[in-house]
């Protein structure tokens, strides 16, 4: 499974919550961060720094954290490409996973995506750290029963997730106790293809 962090880009700038990052470290736990592209012009020293470290997988949040898929096609494009420019000048490289905002999707968005040849990646378990009166008991209780084979968790790093960090470190410990390994999206949907290509090579009438 693999536990994923958003920064969000707001009106107002909202930081960088190091501790996230510093728990990751400190635990050897890969992770995939989705960063919007204002973000990143917020923060860059922050950004070069979280893509030199390794275990951590870089991803995009698009640029403006935008409703896109109430957008046109074209519209949607410049806000992708934006990021997408914006990532190169300031760390020399493009992130392949994209994160919509709002995790709002649809085929439309991920069609566009993939035309910029971005991977559109959501999740399934949204651990609920935006929301101030969930305490961090909760937060961690939830995330750890309620992950599954493959899951990908939802946080935010951008001081937009209220008890993220300090949750941080018995989240990681109670799912590693639950038996999960902890990958980055990318490792994670590499192991499912594998998987998939696995299962379809050993199907009856199929040949190798």
């Amino acid at each position: 499974m693999a536990l994923t962090f958003d920064a969000c880009a707001t009106r107002a700038p909202n930081g960088y919550d190091a501790r996230v990052v510093e728990v990751l470290v400190a635990t050897n736990t890969p992770a995939t961060l989705f960063l919007s592209g204002k973000w990143l012009e917020r923060e860059p020293d922050e950004a070069r720094h979280l893509a030199s470290l390794p275990n951590i997988e870089i991803a995009s949040h698009g640029y403006a954290h935008r409703h896109l898929t109430r957008m046109s096609d074209e519209a949607m494009q410049s806000d992708l490409v934006l990021a997408q420019e914006t990532f190169m000048r300031l760390l020399g490289q493009a992130p392949l996973l994209f994160r919509p905002p709002y995790a709002e999707s649809s085929d439309r968005l991920a069609r566009v995506a993939a035309e910029l040849g971005l991977v559109t990646v959501t999740y399934d378990l949204a651990s609920g750290d935006p929301d101030a009166r969930i305490p961090k008991h909760k937060l961690i209780d939830y995330v750890v029963d309620m992950a599954k084979n493959g899951s990908i968790v939802v946080m935010h790093m951008n001081l937009r997730g209220w008890h993220t960090a300090d949750a941080l470190p018995d989240i990681i410990a109670g799912l590693r106790h639950r038996g999960f390994e902890l990958v980055t999206v990318s490792e994670l949907e590499a192991r499912q293809a594998r998987l998939d290509e696995s299962l379809t090579s050993c199907a009856p009438g199929v040949r190798n």
